[in-house]
């Protein structure tokens, strides 16, 4: 239930505090004098837009602020926990825009995300604005309101979330097939690649291994003359470097037996006679080991050729040719894996409709049974508000449940109410026949059937009263107040006949204070009642006679003594 409402530079109001208790408050006010404001300021509470186009002129901030009793439901206590909000037995929240645009929202003095108020708004308000009852003359509408009447909501969502879920594996399957000509054409090319890389069998290092022997090939007769050579003159000749060490070395050691200070040279030239030998056995074994085979340096060559070609072709390096056909071959396998796929996605093709096939028959039933329900309980508020001979029916136009082509995400029938106001008259479509009047009682009527329903909180109607007028108004004003016996009801009218329920009466006035114009909402007492039902009733200028009126319909009813503010 809403408490309080406090509003802070919107639009014309400069700074009010609302308080507001059970039952049924009326708003009432000269035209223009800005009786939506109530309404208005707390949409904005709970998640309206807000925009720095609201802020009163010259003032740089526009606050609303809206106490509620906190609703006891689970989904409130998962909202707030999600987040991290501490909340008692109230709900404060309070919503701010500066007019540099920046905007605020906090929740019992915390910071918190505009999406959580949007989120708790379902639970706190009911906000029924000018001209929504003409949601009524779209059929699209009509299911919503069945759903929510048979309390089949979360049925309604799972059916459009499976249809949805099979539209998207259709079209999952429907690109698979396709891209078919596609997939053949990339199953040949990944197919030469393959085998074209296969036959080369490349290995890593391949190339820099041939880069050498084609260099040994192509200086085969240089490289052995030169090595069998080297070994001449380091071991074969008769003067070769070997011999001449060994001389040496025998001299060395001669001397160093006199002198030990030469042992260590001794020893140096003996390593050196030993390393010479081994150079000159290693380029003799290294002569005898050259071929001279220019076969062998065409194969070379060739593989060479060969290599570069690839590289070229697929990225520079035998890394990356190596790299590409790993990827080649990854993406055969995939490519090839078609039918494997396309079992895989009429499967859950036909998973999917086989669960939207399931729920959407669910629906119907659950529809078909809330259908007769709700005519029934519609019948009788719409005799209530004065139209007794007025009938409305739920048609269903079932579709057929084999047939996909005509599935939809709102089920497997369309929903529409049609109406008649006038008794032997036919059934017709609820846009075509319905006047304005008659869709504000159809909407107040569907409103009271849903509430009982629902969970407690404000509803709110903004003039539901439009386009009627003496007794229908009367009726309608009576359903409110019944209406608010079981939840806290808000309504903004221009009709005597509906104010004269209210439990709380509140008027709106502007006035001109310091050369700006400001308006007040204002609680009235029984005296300043009967003369604000007067001057609804009389106009601009109040006359006893409507006083009197005003009077004879508070009296009317018990209606006196009743409370006012």
């Amino acid at each position: 239930m809403l408490k309080q409402l406090h509003i802070e530079n919107i639009a014309v109001v400069h700074r009010q505090r609302v308080t507001f208790g059970p039952g049924l408050t009326i708003v009432t006010g000269e035209t223009g004098a800005g009786k939506s404001l109530v309404a208005d300021a707390l949409a904005l509470a709970i998640g309206g837009r807000m925009t720095v186009d609201i802020i009163r002129a010259g003032e740089s901030r526009a606050v609303v602020e809206a106490l509620f009793d906190c609703p006891s439901h689970p989904e409130v206590a998962r909202i707030l926990a999600e987040a991290e909000l501490e909340v008692g037995s109230e709900l404060l929240i309070r919503r701010e825009v500066s007019a540099s645009g920046k905007g605020r929202t906090l929740i019992n003095d915390q910071l918190c995300a505009l999406a959580t108020a949007r989120a708790l708004r379902p639970y706190l308000a009911d906000i029924h604005g000018q001209g929504d009852q003409q949601t009524l003359i779209f059929p699209a509408a009509h299911a919503g309101v069945l759903d929510a009447f048979g309390q089949h909501t979360d049925l309604a969502e799972s059916v459009s979330a499976a249809f949805a879920a099979w539209q998207l594996a259709r079209q999952a399957l429907e690109r698979l097939r396709q891209d078919e000509a596609e997939r053949l054409q990339r199953l040949d090319l990944l197919n030469f690649q393959r085998d074209e890389l296969e036959r080369a069998a490349p290995r890593l290092g391949e190339d820099e291994e041939l880069l050498r022997e084609r260099a040994r090939l192509s200086n085969a007769e240089r490289l052995a003359a030169t090595a069998a050579d080297s070994y001449d003159l380091l071991y074969e000749r008769e003067a070769s470097a070997l011999t001449l060490i060994v001389q040496a070395l025998r001299r060395v050691e001669d001397l160093a037996a006199d002198d030990p200070a030469l042992a260590e040279a001794a020893a140096t030239l003996a390593a050196a006679r030993y390393g010479v030998e081994e150079v000159a056995f290693a380029l003799r074994d290294y002569a005898d080991g050259i071929v001279i085979a220019p076969e062998r340096l065409r194969e070379v060559e060739a593989r060479l050729d060969e290599l570069d070609r690839l590289k070229r072709k697929y990225g520079g390096t035998l890394d990356r040719v190596l790299a590409t056909l790993e990827r080649v071959r990854a993406e055969l396998a995939q490519v090839e894996s078609y039918d494997a796929e396309l079992r895989r996605l009429s499967a859950a093709v036909e998973a999917a409709a086989g669960r939207y096939r399931q729920l959407a028959l669910a629906l119907r039933a659950a529809r078909q049974t809330a259908a007769r329900r709700f005519e029934a309980a519609l019948a009788q508020e719409l005799s209530e508000l004065a139209l007794p001979q007025a009938r409305l029916a739920v048609a269903l136009a079932e579709r057929d449940a084999a047939d996909p082509a005509t599935w939809a995400a709102s089920g497997l029938e369309g929903v529409e109410f049609l109406f008649t106001s006038n008794p032997g008259e036919p059934l017709r479509p609820l846009a075509k026949v319905a006047s304005g009047g008659e869709l504000s009682r159809l909407m107040l009527g569907v409103k009271s059937i849903l509430a009982p329903t629902d969970i407690p909180r404000t509803m709110v109607f903004d003039e539901v009263d439009v386009g009627i007028s003496g007794r229908v108004a009367e009726a309608v004003g009576l359903r409110l107040r019944r209406l608010a016996e079981r939840q806290q009801v808000l309504c903004i009218t221009h009709q005597a006949q509906v104010a004269r329920f209210a439990t709380t009466h509140l008027r709106v006035e502007k006035s001109v204070v310091d050369g700006r114009t400001r308006a007040a909402i204002m609680p009235l007492d029984a005296a300043e009642r009967v003369e604000e039902l007067a001057r609804i009733l009389g106009g601009a200028v109040v006359t006893d006679s409507a006083r009197q009126a005003a009077r004879d319909m508070l009296v009317s009813d018990s209606l006196v003594g009743a409370p006012t503010s």
